[in-house]
């Protein structure tokens, strides 16, 4: 005898609310491979499958990733019942191809790991000098970052040596030859290391997020900026370096400093030290009148022969301070005169000329052949040449 029978409208109304109620069908990530993938407008209909089964999909109106037919993906959304057509489905916000979730997923692992273990603290970051004179760039040579940081510098002054180390920055071996590349530069003693990159995908980009870089970095004595070229994302690279920048010119306009602003620091610099000594003397003078003043009690001979002493010793530290102070005032106006020397404005208000073939500074004439473009840079402007004959006097 058949006891409460249920409509078809009735049984699937019950089964939508059970699945409605239940919260672990709600929000889940599920993996699997893409068949039977079709687009209406802008809503898509395909499975989700495994070895053992498979279950329909929809994105409504969707905004995400597109697979492709036979790609394992990353699936994010609710499981839902139809109860008009009786079926069940999985109505997915979100997609991202399985090898980048994993890999996204990985990656943040590590930073937090690395982050606990104290790699990123601000208190291990060594400030980035103001004027370094020798600046060692880590990149690939045969990419574009090795002239916008160049370019970027030199249009500022000649001062800074810059040394490209080229090193691969994508690949499976890339991680290892930054590393090399970072610790001999860190053993060459440079005043700043730059490791630089045109941006690039998470993929690409994977180099500067390997644990091994990241400790390297960590280790290395000298202040390291990193110019990987990503506006957004930050790599791990990013994260232990004393100084992030977003792209290469970035760092370049970090590195360039003009010698006139060197100038006026060594100027400053002097006169800080001048006011430091004159107020040391002052000091001293003082307290040695204090002592002849605690000395007016005792007998007329000890006091004059103490102040004989005294006023002798204070004579000798007049004359030492007042020579130390000259001699270092003369050795910091010699390295002042030394610095405008290097400074190319000062020989071309003099009527000399800097000649560039392409972005090499010409030395000699044995470096230029007829037929070459050249580019002569003078005190009120720029000029292009074009070499007809070459006659060595050597």
């Amino acid at each position: 005898m058949m006891q409460n029978v249920l409509s078809v409208t009735q049984l699937n109304g019950y089964i939508k609310a059970i699945f409605n109620a239940e919260e672990m069908l709600h929000d889940i990530c599920v993996c699997g491979e893409v068949s039977g993938l079709s687009q209406r407008a802008s809503n898509v209909f395909f499975d989700l499958k495994d070895e053992n089964g498979k279950i329909n999909c929809a994105a409504f109106g969707a905004k995400t990733y597109i697979p492709k037919n036979g790609e394992a993906v990353i699936a994010f959304g609710s499981v839902s019942y139809w109860d008009k057509m009786g079926k069940l489905s999985f109505n997915v916000r979100s997609i991202k191809p399985l090898g980048e979730g994993a890999l996204a997923i990985r990656l943040e692992q590590l930073k937090n790991r690395l982050r606990e273990e104290g790699y990123f603290d601000e208190g291990h970051k060594k400030p980035v000098p103001q004027f370094p004179k020798r600046v060692c760039v880590v990149t690939s040579a045969a990419g574009a970052v090795k002239r916008d940081i160049i370019t970027t510098v030199r249009a500022v002054n000649n001062y800074t040596d810059i040394d490209i180390l080229d090193t691969p920055v994508q690949g499976v071996e890339a991680a290892g030859k930054l590393c090399a590349a970072i610790a001999a530069a860190d053993k060459a003693e440079y005043d700043v290391i730059v490791i630089a990159r045109g941006g690039g995908s998470m993929e690409e980009l994977m180099p500067f997020n390997d644990e091994k870089l990241v400790k390297t970095i960590y280790a290395a004595k000298t202040p390291i900026i990193s110019a990987v070229g990503h506006e957004t994302d930050f790599t791990l690279c990013d994260m232990v370096a004393d100084k992030r920048v977003p792209t290469p010119t970035a760092a370049g306009n970090l590195l360039a400093f003009d010698v006139g602003q060197l100038i006026a620091y060594i100027e400053d610099m002097i006169d800080r030290g001048r006011r430091a000594l004159f107020d040391k003397i002052s000091e001293r003078r003082m307290r040695l009148q204090e002592v002849c003043m605690r000395m007016s009690s005792v007998s007329k001979e000890r006091i004059a022969s103490a102040r004989g002493e005294i006023f002798a010793l204070g004579a000798k530290m007049s004359y030492s301070a007042r020579a130390l102070c000259d001699g270092s005032r003369g050795r910091l106006e010699n390295a002042v005169i030394k610095l405008k020397m290097l400074d190319p404005r000062n020989m071309l208000s003099k009527g000399y000329f800097i000649l560039h073939k392409g972005e090499k500074q010409l030395r000699g004439v044995a470096e230029l052949s007829a037929g070459d473009i050249i580019n002569i840079r003078g005190a009120d402007g720029q000029a292009a040449a074009e070499i007809r004959e070459v006659k060595n006097d050597v």
